[in-house]
């Protein structure tokens, strides 16, 4: 990912304006996405600030770590969308842009008079993306969804907790959150190839993006294998046996080694080749039909080696494992140092900021950071300009409250 910072980029989104009406995760991390691949984002926010700003340490010079990593790449207007004056400017931004994202719940939008239904006659060719908790109708549309709520719907819980004792398990991480923030930013690009190829309709649209079907289409496709063919006399899914982690001498590590090329390579490696004439593990169908002899077996092999020595053995043999890293360690790993997957840029007030990049690797329009994340406000007076506002007019609206 390139550093080019206050230019005006090479990706592909370049020349496309996304606003950026929403808090927290899912929404500007989503809009982030498109602002790495060129587009230009303005970041709407309350003129207090959205709560990432202030609901989370460390916080330097008016940032927080927590807001850094889901808003580099956008320009910030503060506006007060309770005022009437507050909304016509968010009007008049929506009929120049051709994205808006939005995370409102419980129909605020369309209460506020900023829904898809009235922007859509300012601009036809508007692509309005509703991030919405369990969906825009239905019986629970108007309940509040945060992340644990949707993976306690969605079903994996129940798995994720079978192999810690049964007791269902939240992943500790905003996983439906990111999960949503990526599809979103997905089906925000179908829309815009839909609109602008070259059999497109010329037209924008309204995309809903529910985070329990975004949840459910990443997570569920294995687990709903027992279910392919209706009506099924199954038990329900089971978590996957072969994924476990392995304790070493001063370690942990991961793999597979399921094929009988691995597990002999295995063997090998840790010196104990008796196991593949051990009945239940001489192939790979007699260790598919039980997990748990084989897995407990090399586990307690493992268990007697020192984490880079068994890697190295490993390595030699073909045998695919791989070390438990922390977060920061994985910083300092020689592959992710070598693409760049987390990287560091020089903030000319606060100093070094590190990011993770955006994931795809572009050969002639590459993504970028030309932006760090901006102060409240930062942009307010430029963004009104380019909207047609005077520089009287911007100062009244300050005074007034309805811009910061």
């Amino acid at each position: 990912m390139d550093i080019e910072l206050d230019s005006d980029g090479a990706g592909p989104l370049k020349g496309i304006t996304v606003l950026d009406v929403t808090s927290m995760i899912t929404g500007p991390l989503c809009s982030q996405m498109l602002g790495d691949l060129g587009a230009d984002v303005i970041k709407v926010e309350p003129t207090h600030g959205e709560v990432a700003r202030w609901m989370m340490p460390p916080e330097n010079g008016g940032l927080t770590g927590f807001y850094c990593q889901m808003n580099r790449n956008k320009r910030s207007i503060a506006i007060n969308l309770q005022q009437a004056e507050g909304v016509e400017i968010l009007k008049k931004l929506a009929a120049q842009a051709d994205v808006l994202v939005e995370n409102f719940r419980g129909g605020v939008a369309d209460r506020l008079g900023i829904g898809y239904d009235a922007l859509r006659p300012l601009n036809p060719r508007l692509i309005y993306v509703a991030i919405t908790g369990f969906g825009p109708s239905g019986p629970y549309a108007e309940r509040p969804a945060y992340d644990p709520i949707a993976q306690g719907l969605v079903g994996m819980m129940p798995i994720q907790g079978k192999p810690f004792g049964g007791k269902p398990q939240l992943i500790q991480s905003a996983i439906v959150d990111k999960t949503t923030a990526t599809t979103a930013a997905g089906v925000a690009l179908a829309a815009l190839y839909a609109r602008d190829a070259g059999n497109g309709s010329g037209l924008g649209q309204r995309v809903d993006v529910p985070m329990i079907d975004a949840y459910a289409a990443n997570s569920l496709p294995d687990m709903l294998a027992v279910d392919s063919f209706q009506p099924s006399a199954l038990p329900d899914a089971e978590p996957l046996a072969v994924l476990r982690t392995f304790a070493t001498q001063d370690g942990y590590v991961v793999g597979m080694a399921l094929q009988d090329n691995h597990f002999r390579g295995l063997c090998e490696a840790l010196e104990c080749t008796q196991l593949l004439q051990r009945e239940g593990m001489r192939n790979v169908g007699e260790r598919i039909s039980d997990f748990e002899p084989w897995l407990d077996a090399i586990e307690a092999e493992i268990a007697r080696w020192p984490t880079d020595e068994l890697l190295s053995r490993f390595e030699k043999h073909g045998v695919p494992f791989g070390k438990v890293k922390t977060v920061r360690e994985f910083a300092e790993d020689p592959q992710a140092q070598h693409n760049r997957t987390v990287f560091d840029a020089e903030h000319p007030q606060l100093g070094t900021l590190r990011y993770v990049r955006y994931p795809g690797h572009f050969s002639e329009t590459p993504a970028s950071l030309r932006l760090h994340p901006p102060r409240l406000g930062e942009h307010s007076d430029a963004i009104l300009q380019a909207a047609g506002y005077s520089a009287a007019s911007i100062e009244a609206l300050r005074e007034a409250g309805v811009v910061a």
